[in-house]
């Protein structure tokens, strides 16, 4: 027996004894699924969105001083928390999700730790880094995940929350964490994929294609419910991945529920795989290799500014000097590119249908 069936057989074993869950893959009756983006007929392009992403991008970058309210706890492993944050143009306060880097610790060093500001379930350059891949094959207002933007908050403005709060790098004067746009009018779907529905409504299986493409490609592995929500409008059932920190490959992921690391929907939308065959490897190189820069200021504040050169190619976090950069290493980006010239052969070969 090949090593690679042995292996098979021995994490069946395992995951046989501890409950591990599998999703169901169901092809049948293929011929005749069709996808279609819904008419929007004026409608926003956005319902799901306080703003379009890139409005909501140079908002944040526009903002010297983040004026927030702290809304509620989210709980969870890694202490999000809810906060709103006012605008001086906007005339509504505008919700995100906050969570806090994780400091650098002694495991660091330890071969296999993730590294500074870098966690197992808190990866703010996963969560960049998965947000730069629907770029390659789905227009922003069918982005699957939500915008995320790296920020350090001033320490004098953190403790007015947190009065015991530290710095994250030594050297600066700021608590480093990721924004992440709170979505509006969603909810956890129930079940997320209906085979049934996905074979008769065009705007089901369009967007529900849209997000295990993403899921596929980002190498996704925490499938809890809570990490994925849809919007509450069944005419146009758009799919969101809000959590993607446990993606990209790793050791550590969650065995025992459904993961979405694999294509489980019946069929793929053409269109996204025929503009998956004009990527190369260089174009995910150049796009994710660096996901978000940031440097210090005068004032002891990390700042974000224009994407350099990846100071390595190791590490998905570096730190070096005033600079903070956020990526995916070599590994990452050639694993990314073995999925997509294996989902092309795959297609190619009839073992994927399109639609």
């Amino acid at each position: 027996m090949k090593k690679s069936s042995q292996l098979l057989v021995v994490v069946y074993l395992v995951c046989s004894s501890l409950s591990c869950t599998f999703l169901r893959v169901i092809r049948d009756n293929v011929p005749g699924i069709e996808a279609a983006r819904p008419e929007l007929q004026g409608e926003d392009p956005f319902p799901n969105w306080p703003y379009p992403p890139d409005k909501l991008e140079a908002l944040l970058q526009g903002q010297r001083t983040l004026k927030t309210t702290l809304v509620g706890r989210l709980g969870g492993t890694t202490g999000a928390l809810k906060i709103s944050v006012e605008f001086p143009d906007i005339d509504e306060a505008i919700v995100f999700k906050w969570k806090a880097m994780i400091p650098p610790r002694w495991v660091d060093a330890l071969p296999f730790a993730p590294g500074a500001l870098d966690g197992v379930n808190n990866s703010p350059r996963k969560e960049l880094a998965a947000f730069a891949v629907q770029s390659f094959f789905l227009d922003p207002q069918d982005y699957v995940v939500p915008l995320s933007i790296p920020v350090c908050v001033s320490l004098d403005v953190y403790r007015v929350h947190f009065p015991k709060a530290r710095t994250t790098l030594e050297g600066s004067n700021c608590v480093l964490g990721l924004l992440s746009v709170w979505l509006l009018d969603v909810t956890i779907p129930e079940p997320l994929l209906d085979n049934d529905r996905f074979s008769r409504d065009p705007a089901y299986s369009y967007y529900m294609s849209n997000f295990n493409l993403l899921t596929y490609l980002i190498k996704h592995h925490d499938g809890r419910k809570g990490n994925f929500l849809a919007s509450k409008d069944e005419s146009r059932p758009q799919v969101f991945a809000i959590d993607n920190g446990v993606a990209f490959g790793g050791i550590f992921y969650n065995w025992f529920v459904p993961n979405w690391n694999d294509i489980r929907v019946p069929a793929l939308r053409r269109g996204s795989i025929d503009r998956l065959r004009n990527i190369t490897e260089e174009d995910l190189r150049r796009e994710l290799s660096v996901v978000a820069e940031m440097r210090l200021d005068d004032q002891g504040v990390y700042r974000l500014v224009d994407d350099g050169n990846a100071l390595s190619s190791q590490r998905g976090i570096r730190i070096k000097d005033s600079t903070v950069q956020f990526g995916l290493t070599d590994d990452e980006i050639e694993d990314i590119w073995e999925r997509i010239e294996d989902l092309i052969k795959n297609v190619d070969e009839g073992n994927i249908p399109v639609m």
